[in-house]
């Protein structure tokens, strides 16, 4: 039998060897998920996608995936990270996600803070002191 999860297909039977990877760098701009088969894969391949140099990325092997979730090597989609237990807890341009009772932030999340906290204090005569960027929207 042929089940559908949104856009993740279950094959009942099939074996894979997929894990799901948490992959940093030391300026956390782009930490994010990546399914790889080992920790030397995820950490390769967030740095060629994101564009870091060879050892910039740590990986930290998060769970093995079912093999009953059919999945390439690359980013998750939400509906994979949902299908392996992860719960969406913030969905905008940072996300953050919550998976075996850990929460993790996407990459984007520090640059946001220190954005929205300069639009506030700027809004009250205080400058800007992180020296960010007035943005338009968040």
């Amino acid at each position: 039998m042929l089940a559908l999860i949104g856009i993740v297909m279950i094959l009942p039977g099939l074996v894979t060897s997929m894990n799901l990877y948490w992959v940093t760098t030391e300026d956390h701009e782009e930490d994010w998920f990546i399914v790889a088969r080992n920790k030397e894969e995820a950490a390769s391949l967030h740095e060629d996608q994101e564009g870091y140099d060879y050892g910039d990325a740590t990986a930290e092997l998060i769970m093995k995936i079912p093999a009953c979730i059919k999945v390439e090597p690359g980013w998750p989609s939400d509906e994979v990270l949902k299908s392996c237990g992860a719960t969406i807890l913030v969905d905008g341009l940072a996300r953050v996600v919550e998976i075996g009772g850990r929460r993790f932030c996407e990459g984007l999340m520090e640059s946001i803070l220190r954005s929205i906290d300069d639009d506030i204090l700027e809004a009250h005569g205080k400058g800007r002191p992180n020296k960010t960027e007035k943005s338009t929207e968040h």
